[in-house]
């Protein structure tokens, strides 16, 4: 080893510490401002369309066996339909490129 080498060793590994605590502030920075942004039209959409396939699940769940399960199983058909329309429309379906 040249004595360059040993002293740019030196040199980084005291610098090591400093350098990871303002990367860390600076990630969480980045996080807290992604946070902060408002969802896209895309976004907005899938979600809500996520949630009503949740909503569907559910109900269908608590149906099982009665009389109303053939009116849930046909409402989360349609609520993963829409879902999957909502996707398409904002081109995030897997498999459709």
């Amino acid at each position: 080893m040249t004595a360059l080498s040993v002293q740019t060793e030196k040199v980084a590994k005291a610098l090591a510490p400093t350098v990871r605590e303002l990367l860390l502030k600076e990630i969480e920075r980045l996080a807290a401002e992604k946070l902060q942004e408002k969802p896209s039209r895309a976004e907005a959409d899938i979600m809500a369309a996520c949630a009503a396939v949740a909503r569907a699940a559910d109900k269908l769940a608590a149906a099982k066996y009665t009389a109303r399960e053939i009116p849930a199983r046909r409402a989360l058909e349609r609520a993963a339909d829409a879902l999957g329309r909502a996707m398409r429309k904002h081109g995030r379906m897997p498999g459709d490129e």
